[in-house]
């Protein structure tokens, strides 16, 4: 199982740099969308907005709902905006990685939607 894992987190760490590379490019605007479905997943967020030129992330997020009044608890019109900085997206986007068996399975999911995870001997199917 620990294979997998680094297997996982290996070719994630592979798409991430080239992910990153062709960023500049913008050809490939797949890449630029698991960028950002990688950083939802991480901070959570209902919508991500990568700047790379300010060298900023912003991640929107419902209002807490436990913040809100009670009259205003289904109130989706609410929403809250954080502005990250980061030096290096590729860095960012590589600390992003864990190890939980639902990260794992959530990254297998990004590499069959935006790699080819047959090409690195992977088997389909994780056992629990």
């Amino acid at each position: 199982m620990k294979n997998q894992v680094f297997n996982v987190h290996d070719e994630m760490r592979k798409l991430i740099t080239r992910s990153c590379a062709d960023s500049h490019s913008h050809e490939d605007h797949r890449l630029y969308y698991f960028q950002k479905e990688l950083l939802r997943h991480f901070f959570k967020s209902v919508e991500v907005t990568i700047n790379d030129e300010a060298s900023t992330l912003t991640l929107w997020n419902s209002e807490n709902p436990r913040m809100q009044e009670e009259d205003n608890l289904y109130s989706l019109n609410n929403a809250v905006a954080l502005t990250i900085s980061y030096s290096n997206l590729e860095e960012t986007l590589k600390g992003c990685l864990e190890r939980s068996p639902q990260d794992i399975r959530f990254y297998r999911n990004l590499l069959f939607k935006y790699s080819s995870l047959s090409e690195v001997g992977l088997p389909a199917v994780i056992s629990a």
